[in-house]
């Protein structure tokens, strides 16, 4: 009689669904008492893949939960089992499995999150305090859960990608405004509540449905045609269907595709700007990587230099020409719009250098523009000032004794731009 009390204590010890009674001092070692562990279970164990961040509070509860219900260990938070008084014989037992899972806790939480609980003694405290601060189960959260799943939109997502990220807000929906159950008893036979579920669901496939890209109008209205809806799963199995026969491919796939499949050839001439001369700045030109000690502008160009970009117009700085010191000066830049290629640029101004005794030593070579205009600037004297005019076959200057050879013409008559 007397080993009776004690079958029935083991038994109940051994019950894995367990109650508010305390299990046996000589059941611990059953792998059914929750006071049971592991040899294999740690403090250092990670329970969950994700971390506690805030935001992903209820994902994180639920796989928190599965974890500690798979270890028999949920009682520990959700206090369906009471503590044992400091003399019981199973407080040790009780206050080691504690620790065990306040440590489980502290390291699925982020570490700012984790120094904020590191003294709270008890895992159901944590466990408390942790759903007060996140669980959020308020009207602005449910306000921005509810417009994220409006404006969701399938993209260039596939059609698996798309449909996740709807499941994760839909089911994070239901956690925060779960299905009402009838708590009639006994339980009422209207149907009101089935009614609600298949509305629920009709709202999930039609979401579903209007956030797929145009690519699958013809399946969408084929679906949405059918009465009663299919449910979630057969929708999601009809549209990936469809995607299948469409060939559809995610962009990320595309463009890896693409970049494996460009042929290459030998010595390809591809641009690579210098990482080291990308913060330098010329303080002649204001151009970026490289400096007035390598302007080209500054000190002239190479010869047969040509630049990589042929229908881009770069601005080249004059030259001014100094008899006395027979060598070239660079002037400022004054056009944007600079239409000459280097070779022209250079063969001119070989031709100038060439005639240069007989230009008077406060002569120079004055700006040229683009598009077949003159822009020019003064130099000491503008009696003594040449005018390169490029598209002519006949040269102005404001001093016939500068002239070679010269001649008399005609007077010829000029239309002005008013018509007079």
């Amino acid at each position: 009689m007397a080993s009776e009390p004690n079958s029935s204590s083991s038994s109940l010890a051994g019950n894995p669904n367990g109650d508010s009674t305390l299990p046996s001092p000589d059941s611990i070692q059953n792998v059914g008492n929750p006071y049971y562990l592991h040899p294999n279970e740690n403090p250092s164990l990670v329970l969950v893949s994700s971390v506690l961040t805030g935001p992903n509070y209820h994902s994180w509860s639920r796989a928190m939960k599965m974890a500690l219900m798979s270890k028999n260990k949920l009682r520990f938070i959700d206090r369906s089992s009471p503590v044992p008084s400091s003399v019981d014989p199973l407080y040790l037992a009780w206050e080691r499995c504690n620790m065990m899972v306040l440590s489980w806790l502290t390291r699925s939480l982020s570490p700012t999150i984790a120094q904020s609980i590191l003294w709270i003694d008890k895992a159901s405290e944590v466990w408390e305090d942790l759903r007060a601060r996140f669980s959020q189960n308020d009207v602005f959260h449910l306000a921005d859960l509810q417009e994220d799943i409006q404006n969701l939109k399938q993209g260039d997502l596939s059609v698996s990608d798309y449909f996740t990220k709807l499941k994760i807000l839909w089911d994070e929906l239901l956690v925060i405004r779960p299905i009402v159950s009838c708590s009639c008893n006994p339980r009422c036979h209207c149907g009101m509540i089935d009614l609600y579920k298949n509305h629920l669901d009709q709202d999930y496939v039609i979401r579903f449905l209007k956030g797929l890209s145009d690519r699958f109008s013809t399946v969408k209205s084929q679906i949405m045609l059918v009465d009663p809806l299919p449910n979630i799963n057969r929708v999601f199995s009809l549209v990936t269907q469809q995607e299948r026969e469409l060939g559809f491919q995610p962009v990320e796939a595309v463009t890896l595709f693409n970049k494996s499949s460009t042929p290459r050839t030998r010595n390809q001439n591809h641009y690579k700007p210098n990482s080291s001369a990308m913060g330098k700045q010329c303080t002649y030109c204001g151009k970026p990587r490289h400096t007035e000690a390598t302007c080209y502008r500054k000190h002239g160009f190479p010869p047969g230099f040509k630049f990589r970009n042929s229908s881009v117009n770069f601005v080249i700085a004059a030259e001014s020409v100094s008899a006395d010191k027979g060598s070239f000066e660079p002037h400022k830049v004054v056009n944007p719009n600079y239409s000459f290629t280097p070779d022209q640029y250079q063969k001119l101004l070989a031709l100038v250098q060439s005639d240069k005794s007989s230009i008077p030593p406060s002569a120079s070579v004055n700006h040229i523009s683009a598009n077949g205009k003159n822009s020019f600037a003064h130099s000491h004297s503008f009696s003594d000032s040449w005018i390169i005019d490029s598209g002519a076959t006949d040269h102005v200057c404001s001093n016939p004794d500068l002239f070679t050879f010269s001649k008399s013409i005609s007077p010829i008559s000029v239309n002005l731009p008013d018509g007079s």
